[in-house]
């Protein structure tokens, strides 16, 4: 047996040379060879590897990438906090659909290149769910290899596929201030005031099912979001935004104000806690039964049957971008970019906010039609909702198969 610095090398008696080390965890590693010169190499590209930190335990990546994911999905940490329902939802869809069939019973360690680009290909075909869905799938196992390259499970990440985790999706249709107040007029008095915060106000569905009574100051002119809803096959969830950007303090333009205030006058519940949008029968604001029962028959007859409820939201943006607001300001008004720099200039541009919202109450001011005079039902009481939505607290029906797929961010 040959004496080294780094191992050694010893003859065995079938004439093999046999290699001995410890690794970094300080386990005994051995490996047999033809010839010394081999087994000289072999020490000297592991001795290289440890020192330059580049050493793998030939032991490590033999977990299946379902079970890997499984557990990466548990202990994820996204921006310092646990994945949000709805985002934890969305990956365990994609990983079922999308990734696990075709790569899930493969260990971390067989996972290579060729594998992620047949299956790539796969979902890029004609046959696959979409240019946007696997999109998303790439980088949701790009990122899972990420981890178990930094926990030392995998040797280097085998998603390499230049591009493959770029969207290009459609650009969405924005609607005029006057189609946004006919659609408010043909949603009934019940969900006007959704249809006009979700524009104005930047606001997404989840963020306006979760408003409470507590959330909107009228004394000031603003709404905050402190939490969002989630439809999960669990049932609804209500949690705090996906990010620390997205709870957020916007202003309510002027012109839309009195709209909010008889909003909560006739519709929400009361108390503070009490939930600003609510079914006839007082139930939580449902997404699948909204869509279906209300915004549906209202964007037909409107005209604009394309535009999706999000859609709104990306309305407002536009309208508030040509007011002049800056990159950041938009930030964050919409609760989107980076956190880090969302929450830097959220005090800052509280004063811009509040010009962006005037400005916006100028526009509206300009084309808003006169609103209507309101029409009791019999003996004062309040008509019968025009949605036809009479089952606020039913069950929803089936939501669309991946909401968050087909919606933009």
């Amino acid at each position: 047996m040959t004496r080294r610095s780094f191992g050694n090398i010893r003859r065995r008696a079938n004439g093999r040379w046999q290699t001995r080390y410890r690794d970094p965890a300080g386990r005994v590693n051995s490996s047999m060879f033809a010839t010394r010169r081999d087994a000289d190499r072999h020490l000297a590209k592991i001795r290289a590897d440890i020192e330059g930190d580049q050493w793998f335990d030939p032991r490590a990546g033999q977990e299946l990438l379902r079970d890997y994911s499984a557990r990466w999905l548990t202990s994820r940490i996204f921006r310092g906090r646990p994945l949000a329902p709805g985002t934890h939802a969305l990956y365990t869809r994609v990983l079922a659909r999308h990734i696990l069939p075709t790569l899930g019973d493969l260990q971390l360690r067989q996972l290579t290149v060729s594998h992620v680009r047949h299956w790539h290909a796969q979902l890029s075909s004609p046959a696959g769910p979409g240019a946007v869905s696997t999109a998303k799938a790439y980088r949701l196992l790009r990122s899972i290899c990420y981890s178990a390259v930094a926990e030392r499970e995998m040797l280097r990440n085998p998603c390499t596929i230049r591009g493959a985790d770029r969207e290009y999706s459609p650009e969405r249709p924005v609607a005029s201030i006057a189609q946004v107040f006919a659609l408010a007029d043909a949603v009934g008095p019940r969900w006007r005031t959704l249809i006009l915060l979700a524009t104005f106000c930047s606001l997404r569905m989840g963020e306006l099912s979760a408003l409470t009574r507590r959330d909107i100051d009228l004394d000031a002119g603003t709404v905050t979001v402190r939490a969002s809803a989630s439809v999960l096959p669990g049932g609804r969830v209500v949690g705090p935004p996906k990010t620390r950007a997205g709870r957020r303090t916007v202003t309510i333009p002027a012109a839309i104000r009195p709209d909010v205030v008889e909003h909560l006058e006739r519709f929400a519940q009361p108390g503070e806690d009490g939930a600003v949008f609510i079914g006839p029968l007082g139930g939580p604001l449902r997404e699948g039964n909204f869509v279906t029962e209300v915004w549906g028959p209202a964007r037909r007859a409107v005209g604009v049957p394309g535009l999706h409820f999000h859609d709104l939201r990306h309305t407002g943006n536009n309208l508030a971008a040509g007011t002049g607001a800056s990159l950041r300001e938009l930030m964050v008004r919409m609760g989107h970019g980076s956190t880090r720099a969302a929450l830097r200039y959220q005090h800052a541009t509280r004063d811009r906010d509040t010009a962006i919202a005037r400005e916006l109450s100028a526009l509206i001011e300009q084309v808003r039609p006169s609103p209507p005079e309101p029409s009791p039902g019999p003996e004062g009481t309040e008509s019968s909702d025009p949605s036809g939505d009479s089952d606020g607290a039913a069950e929803p029906g089936a939501p669309p198969a991946d909401p968050d797929l087909e919606r933009p961010a």
